[in-house]
């Protein structure tokens, strides 16, 4: 019988291939600390993950879930550094929206490439760019975030909120009984939670603009 083993095989596998932890964060649509739990075995990713994983890495699952000592071998040694290739589609970058203070979003004329097998799971999202800390546990400062304005939002889930429809914020979403919640999800300990009361009528007036689905980094980032 197999052993599960993953936390290892994808440490070995992705350095076997050249791949940075941010880079592979980058395509997987996570954070390269959320990389770190993994091959640390902290955490481990759904299934629907681990399968994306596999595809850019260019392996099996069985490959990543199952001990396989010879492949893994194999990959070490190896000092080739490999070309991963993918299809592409372009979609459109909007603007800026802040994690953190609210900025006014302001539209940018620019289309950004994001992996085909993410855009045909969100054939309607677009890009907003991140600006603050106030999400960095989550979604690095400067990261493009895809939208989803068609996807159900439950709690928890991370959203771009429109605030008196024209500032926008990337936050954790939460809707109580009577009262909706704003949270930040930062290292930075200035951020806190902000809560609305659902039940009165006032002058702010509160838009889930849609749920954040993915994000990557530019490519002219620096780390």
């Amino acid at each position: 019988m197999n052993n599960i083993n993953f936390a290892n095989n994808l440490k070995k596998i992705r350095e076997g291939k050249g791949m940075s932890k941010s880079e592979l964060g980058r395509r997987v649509g996570v954070s390269d600390v959320t990389i770190g739990y993994w091959e640390a075995g902290k955490t481990e990713p759904r299934m629907g993950k681990v399968e994306m994983i596999a595809d850019i890495l260019g392996v099996k699952t069985d490959d990543l879930i199952f001990d396989n000592n010879q492949q893994t071998s194999e990959l070490k040694e190896s000092s080739e550094v490999y070309t991963i290739e993918g299809k592409s589609r372009l979609v459109p970058l909007y603007g800026s929206i802040a994690a953190g203070v609210p900025l006014e979003m302001i539209p940018v004329d620019d289309n950004i490439e994001i992996p085909e097998y993410i855009f045909s799971c969100h054939q309607e999202a677009f890009l907003l760019q991140v600006n603050g800390d106030s999400m960095n546990k989550v979604v690095p400062n400067g990261s493009y975030a895809l939208i989803d304005p068609t996807e159900e939002i439950s709690n928890g889930d991370i959203v771009a909120v429109s605030v008196n429809g024209y500032e926008a914020t990337l936050k954790r979403f939460y809707k109580l009984q009577n009262t909706l919640v704003l949270e930040p999800d930062s290292y930075n300990t200035v951020h806190s939670a902000k809560s609305f009361d659902a039940n009165v009528v006032e002058e702010i007036t509160i838009n889930v603009i849609g749920k954040m689905v993915w994000f990557m980094s530019p490519f002219n980032i620096k780390y």
